[in-house]
């Protein structure tokens, strides 16, 4: 396998539209990302999201290169990308840097649900603007936690889960809804965020009892919080949004109450597997790091891939790798086919991909890391004989991110067998 095909494509269907996306990505991921990815991590939170952060710098080559209007629909000049050709490309840029993946993936969130549940007047003021090109400026973030109810609120959907309360209230006042509370401070892209996707409580007898506002986030009564310092996924900024008696048009809220618990369950369906490839793609930076590591470093007299030790380890990484990417592949495709054609995903494969990659990748990354040795320890990475630098450091901590983002694991486990019993 050479450095333009760094595993073997086992998938005989990719045809050349999706295999062009693939290889631009890839190539704007070890441009673009990885480096940006790693600037972002030595940073102050706050230095992260600050007028001249390299963050913003990633978002405007990614938009020139068409990353963040790739799902866009076809009537809005969309590129017809398939299902397949979204994953590849997703795939390449979180190997190039899994937060700053994440970042993109969530940025168009609040403009493509304006038009896929919206009214025709926030289609033409949301949607159509971001989509065409009109407002390259415009990204979103997706705030579903409170502070008070974590993984519950991704769960509320399923009735062993659906517990009363509410930090974020919604409630009608003639032809406006008006909120007040406060989101958790891991809500994705809160800090560079021009509009929110807002997960709201309508009635507080239970979370399932709820809705989904788009909310611009330059209205009166929005502050954001401190942005979040954080272990790992570093270059994902995050941090709270508080709403003050904030009104809204009453078409601002895309989803109500009475189908709030199954536009949350499709929602899960798709964000847990999402989850999992992002989560791949660190687990495949730290592999195919290790691999370059191993055939450069002697130790003990020998080269490191000669020993049989490294050999087993470097094995146990592939296969853990091989088994992920075709579960998350898999799930990927079906649950947002199922999604496109008007139905529903699976739940339980969904979260079954994501706790399954996530453990694999923090597994992955655990191994890369003791095959480096001591020099793994270093923030300043591992150098390659060619003067390049791995960080098995980096992506170790954010493997570790990933267990408890977009739900817990062990809560996923428990809401994916609530789906088969």
């Amino acid at each position: 396998m050479t450095q333009d095909e760094p595993f073997l494509e086992l998938d005989g269907s990719i045809d050349e539209t999706a295999a062009r996306w693939r290889a631009k990505a890839r190539a704007f991921a070890a441009e673009h990302a990885a480096p940006i990815g790693r600037r972002l991590d030595v940073m102050s939170a706050q230095e992260a999201v600050a007028s001249g952060s390299p963050y913003f710098d990633f978002l405007g080559a990614a938009t020139a290169a068409g990353f963040l209007t790739m799902t866009a629909p076809a009537a809005y000049g969309g590129p017809g990308l398939s299902r397949l050709a979204e994953y590849l490309v997703v795939e390449e840029l979180a190997t190039g840097d899994a937060g700053l993946a994440t970042s993109l993936f969530i940025a168009p969130m609040a403009y493509r649900y304006a038009h896929d549940f919206g009214s025709p007047r926030l289609v033409e003021e949301l949607s159509r603007p971001y989509f065409t090109g009109q407002r390259p400026e415009w990204s979103s973030c997706f705030a579903i936690t409170d502070a008070g109810h974590g993984s519950d609120m991704m769960a509320s959907h399923t009735p062993a889960f659906a517990v009363p309360g509410g930090d974020v209230i919604a409630r009608r006042d003639g032809d406006e809804w008006v909120l007040d509370g406060t989101k958790a401070a891991w809500t994705s892209n809160a800090m560079t965020a021009t509009h929110a996707l807002v997960c709201c409580t309508i009635d507080r007898t239970s979370l399932a009892r709820g809705g989904i506002a788009v909310v611009p986030l330059d209205v009166d009564g929005v502050t954001r919080g401190r942005p979040l310092d954080k272990h790992g996924l570093r270059s994902l900024n995050q941090g709270s949004l508080s709403f003050s008696a904030v009104r809204l048009p009453a078409d601002h809220l895309l989803i109500g109450e009475d189908a709030y618990a199954t536009a949350m369950q499709a929602t899960h369906a798709l964000a847990s597997v999402s989850m999992a490839l992002l989560a791949f793609g660190t687990a495949r930076a730290a592999y195919e790091g290790a691999l370059r590591w191993v055939r450069e470093r002697v130790q003990g007299g020998r080269i490191l891939s000669e020993h049989q030790a490294t050999q087993l380890r470097i094995f146990r990484m592939f296969g853990k790798l091989e088994a992920a990417r075709a579960l998350t592949r898999a799930v990927f495709l079906h649950n947002y086919g199922r999604t496109d054609a008007g139905g529903m995903g699976s739940l339980a494969h969904a979260a079954a991909a994501k706790v399954f990659v996530t453990e694999a990748a923090v597994e992955i990354c655990g191994i890369a890391f003791q095959l480096c040795g001591a020099r793994a320890t270093q923030r300043d990475g591992v150098r390659f004989t060619d003067g390049s630098v791995f960080y098995p450091e980096k992506l170790l901590r954010d493997a570790r991110s990933f267990m408890v983002a977009d739900g817990e694991n062990d809560l996923l486990s428990l809401l994916g067998a609530a789906h088969l019993l």
